[in-house]
């Protein structure tokens, strides 16, 4: 199994209804490639994390990078992993204020670090738990 998370600047014209699509087109698509995941958007951002078997989610990805809803994704991290995350989400969804992406701009300030992989699945976790207690 792969974990990859990047961010992305979204299309300065994106709707909320064009965001939905994404998420139920995910929704629908990802069980079939054995995906899950979770998109954070808002503040002009996109941060999304796939989670699967390693070639469905390099080929999410580069299929993601041909989306003209958003532009100049970066990987923040990318590793094999053991357990999911997010394994109840064929594609969780959470809209988000631009102060909560400055944890994420945290990240990608620190992008060319090598982060342990046990440190990035704690935070990940954390991460998942915060968006559980938010429902």
């Amino acid at each position: 199994m792969f974990r990859l998370l990047y961010i992305s600047r979204a299309a300065p014209t994106i709707s909320d209804e064009q965001v939905q699509d994404i998420l139920q087109c995910s929704r629908r698509n990802n069980p079939n490639t054995g995906i899950t995941g979770i998109l954070v958007h808002g503040g002009g951002l996109f941060m999304q994390v796939l989670e699967g078997p390693e070639q469905e989610v390099l080929r999410k990805y580069v299929k993601i990078l041909d989306d003209p809803r958003h532009s100049a994704a970066e990987i923040l991290y990318i590793s094999p992993a053991n357990n999911r995350i997010f394994q109840k989400w064929s594609m969780g969804g959470i809209e988000s204020d631009s102060l909560q992406f400055q944890y994420i701009s945290k990240l990608h300030a620190r992008r060319l670090e090598v982060v342990d992989a046990n440190t990035f699945t704690e935070t990940m976790r954390e991460f998942a738990q915060r968006l559980r207690e938010a429902k």
